[in-house]
């Protein structure tokens, strides 16, 4: 659980809050932050982070926020479309600065709650 105030967020505020969540959680977890908001030809990357650990890689990572299940799980937020998106994203970025790199698509769901937020990490999920 990563904390932050419990004001209430407008969604534009909501996201980016998550997303400086997912920084921390990542760099807490051992990754280093290459790129934030990285703009390709199909649309942005929210965050490119390298993973060190055990088959060092590059990550290109969606961050999904939500204040409640109301409208659905974070996850459920990333259609196939999007996970399409990603992968053209994620092509691009490393054919451009990191040609022949090992890399892969996580989504981290961030779930809003009084305590700052619940963060599931889903690694190398496919187009």
């Amino acid at each position: 659980m990563v904390n932050s105030s419990s004001s209430p967020y407008r969604p534009h505020q909501l996201g980016k809050a998550g997303e400086a969540a997912a920084v921390a959680y990542l760099i807490d977890a051992g990754y280093s932050i290459i790129n934030q908001n990285w703009r390709g030809a199909h649309g942005e990357i929210d965050i490119i982070a390298r993973c060190e650990s055990h088959h060092p890689e590059f990550v290109v990572v969606e961050v999904k926020t939500r204040s409640s299940l109301q409208c659905g799980t974070p996850l459920e937020a990333v259609t196939s479309t999007k996970y399409r998106r990603l992968f053209l994203l994620g092509r691009e970025w490393i054919s451009t600065y990191q040609p022949g790199a090992l890399w892969r698509i996580d989504v981290l769901a961030l779930l809003r709650s009084a305590s700052g937020f619940h963060i599931t990490h889903h690694k190398g999920l496919i187009a």
